[in-house]
């Protein structure tokens, strides 16, 4: 019965991605009208509040993935909808989850207080805006932040929820590339040397490196993980799949992500690099990415990865910390990096950080160095101090966040997620090796398998 049921499990995954990848490709063409995923879109949105209203957890995590990967599509398409949705929702839900979920936790992580602090400083720094509205932009992402960490503070999650979490992300990143890849197969567009909306079927370049760059990172774990050796050549088919539609977007971040990534990776299993010889199969798929992508873009894309520079985003960095240096108490004031570039003559136009730790620095002075920075120190040692394979796992989040936040700033509905889940992958006990292929808690199905090797508390 067991080995029918993992069979019928199996077949699933064969075909479940290529439904995600066709709905995508049904949504980028508009055989789906932009309407209709609009109220699919609120539906999910409705089910998600009745799911942390009654403390589904499981259930809210379940289909998260799938709105926030929707996020970037409606922003561009649905212009009826608020672009914040998402952020209200993460305030709305973790609170929701926060109240009815069980009383009298003591949190696993208490530097989450230094993110409490840094979000109530940066609403009593928001006195005089220049920009009311780039304002309002900055403190509802960083309350839907702060949200998710004061919520992954308290909570830890299963082996299994995090496995379905990591899995859906998946699905739902393969209906995101899907959704993009229609511009590919409609052609006409014109490569340059800077990232291309065109060639993101009219989304935002640089935010879908951050999407889909993560679900490549989730793809290459999922193949590292011999848990999930049945699944290898699926896992390298959608990566490279996944990659090919990411760097065509030729926004360079996503691809930075993967190659973090994997060094950490190295670095963390360099004892046991023999064991991971399957580093032979991303070979081929490296060469057939690169030659697709050259002959798609005619060259194009090796002038774009030559480029010196990061699309000023260096000149943004070096005029945060001249602005602190200005300003070193408490900074120019929430949103007013954007104005305060151009009154002071350091750059010749309006612009955001891109960079959550120096906009941090100049908008918030030395008081929002210590607040924003020491909550990621004060992580970072937590996270060291774990068991493995928790330690590793939480710290692919960490700095996957990390990169993502110094690339975008903060800016996507993924990274709460991300945060959340660097926080609440906690040490737990197990009684057999959780890389053992044989171990008998390895996940055998797919909605339980994913990067982090499944295990049972002993």
């Amino acid at each position: 019965m067991k080995d029918l049921k993992n069979f019928r499990y199996s077949i699933g995954a064969y075909w479940i991605y290529p439904i995600a990848f066709g709905i995508g490709i049904l949504i980028g063409f508009k055989v789906i009208p932009g309407n209709v995923v609009g109220i699919i879109y609120l539906a999910m949105a409705a089910l998600l509040l009745y799911k942390a209203a009654t403390t589904d957890t499981y259930g809210f995590f379940t289909y998260l993935p799938f709105m926030v990967f929707t996020e970037i599509f409606a922003r561009a398409f649905l212009l009826w909808l608020p672009y914040l949705t998402m952020q209200y929702l993460y305030i709305i839900c973790f609170a929701l989850l926060l109240i009815t979920g069980p009383k009298n936790k003591k949190a696993h992580f208490g530097g989450y207080i230094l993110m409490v602090l840094f979000c109530s400083f940066e609403l009593i720094n928001n006195v005089h805006p220049d920009k009311p509205q780039i304002a309002r932009s900055i403190l509802t992402n960083s309350f839907a932040l702060l949200a998710a960490v004061v919520w992954g503070a308290f909570n830890v999650l299963s082996p299994v929820l995090i496995n379905k979490i990591l899995y859906n992300i998946k699905i739902a990143g393969v209906y995101l590339a899907g959704i993009v890849f229609v511009a590919h197969l409609q052609g006409k567009i014109d490569y340059n040397s800077a990232s291309s909306s065109e060639a993101s079927n009219g989304m935002a370049p640089v935010q879908l490196s951050g999407y889909l760059g993560t679900v490549c990172v989730l793809f290459f774990l999922s193949i590292m993980n011999k848990g999930e050796s049945k699944f290898k050549i699926l896992n390298l088919v959608f990566l490279g799949l996944t990659a090919m539609v990411m760097i065509l977007t030729f926004s360079r971040g996503g691809l930075y992500f993967i190659a973090a990534t994997v060094c950490l990776f190295i670095l963390y299993n360099i004892k046991r690099i023999n064991e991971y010889a399957k580093f032979i199969f991303l070979l081929p798929v490296a060469l057939i990415i690169y030659s697709l992508v050259v002959k798609e873009t005619d060259g194009k894309i090796v002038e774009r990865y030559e480029q010196k520079g990061s699309s000023s985003r260096d000149i943004l960095v070096a005029i945060g910390f001249n602005i602190f240096l200005r300003h070193p108490f408490s900074g120019v004031g929430t949103s007013n990096y954007n104005t305060t570039i151009v009154k002071e003559n350091l750059f010749y136009e309006k612009s955001g950080a891109h960079n959550e730790f120096v906009r941090a620095a100049a908008e918030h002075g030395i008081i929002g160095i210590i607040f924003h920075w020491g909550f990621f120190i004060a992580l970072f040692f937590n996270i060291r101090s774990r068991g493995q394979p928790q330690q590793q796992f939480a710290m692919y989040f960490f700095v996957l966040f990390c990169l993502i936040t110094v690339h975008n700033g903060l800016k996507i509905s993924l990274q709460p997620i991300i945060l959340m889940l660097a926080i609440a992958i906690q040490t737990l006990p197990y009684r057999t090796d959780p890389y053992s292929e044989h171990s008998e808690h390895a996940a055998a199905t797919p909605a339980e398998s994913s990067p982090l090797p499944h295990a049972v508390l002993s």
